[in-house]
């Protein structure tokens, strides 16, 4: 489902909880990613035209000149010597790693002189590498944190929330430059430690369970935890002892997600067992609300306790109440709403922080899209009547029908819409690895035409975090 924001836009929610610096003076060499060929000009041809950041991989180039002597690659500003490979008659080049992700110029030259045209190649998280490459236009997160923040209520501090995936570093770069964010929320350990080295300096904190083996980190990193149960918190002095330092941590409470925290009853011991912790110090208290709707904020003025949102901010008032009547936590930050309380204009559950993840992927294809992602059909043909689609032939065709596949396309939960020669098409067989796309609507279709694909208007516009995904940026 989706939503409409304060401000009228498109709001999307995070389905699965997606880190350029390829900005205007955020990149880390000289390689512009803007304005550059998507694929190679002229008759320069690589081989694979994009590739991981670690680089290493090989790649073949094309120069379209007779030259079976060794060539100097240029990617952005590091030169690489490529020798001719008798076996594809090619230059072999091995690419160079890159900081971060985004499109570069390749150049090349062989004894000082030019050699064959330029070109561009793209370099992505690291991903599985034949799935189609998604690009992430970061301009428009930077529209969408600038109007956040313009809006953002007053005397509450901006958390974001950043649980889609990659590239974390970029995204919490963006946002924390363009909204002045207070916290940035992540779900695991790697991804504060990129926010750190990509130079963030908002707050940190790690959403769910942190490894007590990797605490000497979290201090180093000055990256704050959840505080899960008093035998986490025993085991955290226990190290920090050793290390120095105090841990910053946040006690959550489940309070009907049945996700992360502890039930109402045990804040308080809990509480408790942090306050006798040397090494630990209480900085925030929250929860997360399961079902928010726009009905929320009068069901909390009247009280309707059969109000399944009303019934889980009770048991959080209680716990919080139940930590300070007892002395401990009275300058922990209380915080529980989400984007989905903003965008209803809950006050009664702003307290003194918002978790806002999904508003600043908020999208409205195909004037303001966050995601570019395109392939290409592989082979195109045309079925006979009666002719099987997918396994167990429950749906054959009533009459010929011509058919397009693409290939490596990762399983998720949310829907995709696939478009070609501008006209949306349906999907008639999804097995990931191979697609089959129904293009009846487009007759002139033809094999190496551009498949664009968009997630569904109707679904999240968030990625699968666990999806290997290649991805790449563009923006200014």
């Amino acid at each position: 489902m989706s939503t409409t924001d304060i401000r009228g836009h498109r709001l999307v929610t995070s389905l699965l909880g997606l880190s350029v610096l390829v900005l205007a003076g955020c990149g880390q060499d000289g390689g512009s990613a803007e304005a550059l060929p998507p694929s190679a000009s002229g008759s320069v041809a690589l081989s694979p035209s994009h590739g991981g950041l670690t680089g290493g991989n090989l790649v073949l180039a094309d120069t379209g000149e007779d030259t079976d002597g060794p060539i100097t690659a240029r990617f952005g500003e590091t030169e690489v010597e490529c020798p001719f490979d008798e076996r594809s008659a090619r230059h072999a080049c091995t690419a160079p790693a890159r900081g971060t992700p985004g499109t570069v110029e390749v150049s090349f030259a062989a004894g000082g002189n030019d050699v064959g045209e330029k070109t561009a190649y793209t370099y992505t998280t690291q991903g599985t590498q034949d799935i189609p490459v998604l690009t992430v236009d970061t301009e428009t997160v930077r529209r969408n944190a600038e109007e956040i923040r313009a809006d953002f209520p007053q005397d509450v501090q901006l958390g974001a929330v950043l649980k889609n995936g990659e590239p974390v570093d970029v995204f919490g770069k963006v946002i924390e430059d363009a909204a002045d964010v207070d916290y940035l929320f992540v779900p695991k350990l790697d991804d504060a430690i990129a926010l750190r080295e990509a130079g963030v300096e908002a707050r940190i904190a790690v959403l769910y369970a942190a490894q007590v083996e990797d605490i000497p980190l979290l201090v180093h990193y000055d990256v704050e935890v959840p505080a899960i149960d008093p035998a986490w918190v025993d085991a955290a002095e226990q190290v920090l002892a050793t290390t120095g330092g105090t841990l910053k941590v946040h006690l959550w409470v489940d309070t009907g997600m049945g996700r992360e925290g502890v039930v109402p009853e045990e804040a308080l011991p809990l509480a408790r067992a942090v306050e006798d912790a040397s090494h630990l110090e209480l900085v925030g208290i929250a929860t997360h609300f399961s079902t928010i709707t726009a009905e929320d904020a009068e069901a909390i003025e009247r009280n309707d306790t059969a109000n399944t949102t009303v019934a889980q901010k009770n048991r959080f008032d209680g716990a919080v109440a139940a930590i300070r009547d007892a002395g401990l936590g009275q300058d922990a930050l209380i915080h529980a709403g989400a984007s989905d309380v903003l965008d209803n204009g809950i006050e009664a559950l702003y307290y003194d922080l918002l978790r806002v993840g999904g508003m600043f992927f908020s999208s409205s294809p195909p004037e303001s899209s966050v995601y570019s992602w395109t392939t290409e059909l592989s082979q195109v043909k045309t079925l006979p009547e009666g002719w099987c689609i997918d396994y167990g032939c429950t749906d054959p065709t009533t009459s010929p029908k011509k058919v397009g596949l693409i290939h490596h396309i990762p399983s998720r939960e949310n829907e995709l819409d696939y478009t070609v020669g501008g006209k949306q098409v349906p999907v008639l067989l999804d097995h990931g690895t191979v697609v089959t796309l129904d293009l009846s609507g487009v007759p002139d279709a033809a094999a190496g035409d551009e498949v664009v694909i968009d997630f569904s208007a109707e679904a999240f516009h968030l990625l699968d975090a666990t999806a290997p995904l290649p991805v790449t940026t563009t923006g200014g």
